[in-house]
């Protein structure tokens, strides 16, 4: 009679096998069945105990059952959208975490570019120089394509920009300009105090955003 009894039960859960717990699950039929039939169920496995027993108020006992039954069914139900919040809860922090990892690495990255930059500049080759100011535009590149500027070039890029919402336009362009001779101009004659110069120009323009 258990056996029949547990059948039944796992019959209302509707053969899922996905845990009672997913917040994604909730078998209506299941819970219905657990408060208005389960009662009678054990009841009526119970009846001729009972009668052997003497308890003659049955109703009572129907009603008991009733009873428990639908309070350990509140109780479910409340632990099962509980777990649910908590779930929900805790994919959200995963969520920041996993941001917070990623930008925080973007950022490592970012400044591991920048050093180098700046160890060229402390070269005493020009060449070293020349790579870190190409490298540095590089940077300021991909920074206005996640700026979302229009254009295919950073000179498109920029010409797109509105001065009042870029205070260091004017270094930026300078310093591209400057990028843009070292790349064309095969006779341009690059100091070291001028490497500098541009670099600062550079550092301005990132430190305004901070992306370095």
């Amino acid at each position: 009679m258990n056996e029949n009894l547990l059948a039944q039960v796992s019959q209302w859960v509707g053969g899922s096998e996905k845990s009672f717990f997913d917040p994604n699950f909730l078998n209506l039929e299941f819970f219905f069945n657990l408060v208005f039939l389960l009662p009678q169920r054990i009841f009526d496995f119970l009846r001729p105990l009972l009668e052997a027993l003497g308890f003659l108020n049955l109703e009572v006992i129907v009603t008991q059952l009733w009873f428990i039954t639908a309070v350990l069914t509140a109780g479910i139900v409340y632990v099962w959208y509980e777990h649910g919040k908590i779930e929900r809860k805790i994919h959200e922090k995963m969520g920041e975490v996993h941001e917070k990892a990623m930008i925080s690495r973007e950022k490592i990255e970012k400044n591991e570019r920048w050093v180098r930059v700046l160890e060229g500049l402390d070269s005493f080759n020009e060449s070293d120089w020349r790579r870190a100011i190409l490298e540095a535009d590089t940077i300021l590149d991909e920074m206005t394509e996640k700026m979302q500027y229009p254009g295919e070039t950073l000179g498109e890029r920029l010409k797109a920009v509105d001065p009042a919402n870029w205070k260091t336009l004017p270094q930026a362009w300078e310093a591209h300009k400057v990028r843009n001779k070292i790349a064309h101009e095969g006779d341009f004659v690059l100091t070291k105090r001028e490497a500098r110069r541009v670099i600062d120009l550079f550092r301005e323009v990132f430190e305004e955003f901070e992306y370095i």
